[in-house]
């Protein structure tokens, strides 16, 4: 008999460390609403929530493919996470580069589930199961007509357990891989393109080690950085 383990699950480590870190800030947006900061805590409990939504009402299974259809935000991160984490293919959309349809890239499969901010894209039409939303923080609901069937996503996930009620399956989503950083801080804290989603290895070695990302680089100067406790950035600005 071995004595070795297996590797601990990567949802699992990710749930831990987010619940580790209590108040301290694992995530700050700059977006439409200023200055929006998720706590350990709070990034946790939106990812349970998304994961209970997922299996309990979508009922997502390993392995089924799930596509973002959003603008880079915090909340797209959050759903990749909880997708992840129950064993399912994420494929994001670029945006900048399909700004007036919805698309897959040639040869993807046909999805099972699709979140989006236009519901009644041909894309979304073609999925098994549509959660409308925009990417809008504060927004409590979807703002916009829902077509047939469509889950108001917002609505839906703020009524899931605040604790996790599933086993997780293998994690599907990337290897954690730290980024370089600008000093020799035992805890990271990054900025970042985007929503962190383009750099997903990186952002995910940074929450496993306690810390945090500052989203999106774009939109914080010099100064917010400062602010912001920053230790490094990634890609090299």
């Amino acid at each position: 008999m071995s004595d070795r383990h297996a590797p601990e699950n990567t949802g699992e480590q990710l749930l831990r460390a987010l619940g580790a870190m209590g108040p301290n800030p694992a995530l700050a947006w700059y977006g439409e609403a200023g200055r929006i900061e998720l706590s350990g805590h709070v990034l946790a409990n939106w990812v349970i929530k998304t994961i209970g939504h997922l299996h309990d009402e979508i009922a997502l299974e390993p392995g089924e493919l799930v596509v973002l259809d959003l603008p880079s935000h915090w909340k797209r991160l959050v759903l990749a996470l909880a997708a992840w984490a129950l064993g399912a293919e994420v494929t994001v959309l670029d945006r900048e580069a399909e700004q007036d349809s919805a698309q897959l890239p040639a040869g993807s499969d046909e999805p099972r589930v699709v979140a989006t901010d236009r519901p009644d894209s041909a894309l979304a039409r073609s999925a098994d199961e549509v959660l409308a939303l925009a990417a809008v923080s504060l927004s409590p609901r979807f703002d916009g007509e829902l077509p047939p069937l469509a889950h108001d996503w917002l609505s839906e996930v703020r009524g899931s357990s605040d604790q996790l009620g599933v086993a997780l399956p293998a994690w599907s989503g990337p290897a954690a891989l730290a980024p370089p950083t600008d000093s020799a801080a035992t805890v990271p804290r990054v900025l970042m393109r985007e929503d962190g989603l383009p750099s997903a290895p990186q952002v995910l070695a940074i929450l496993l080690a306690g810390g945090g990302i500052v989203v999106p680089s774009s939109a914080v100067t010099d100064r917010q950085a400062q602010e912001e406790g920053v230790t490094g950035r990634f890609p090299q600005l």
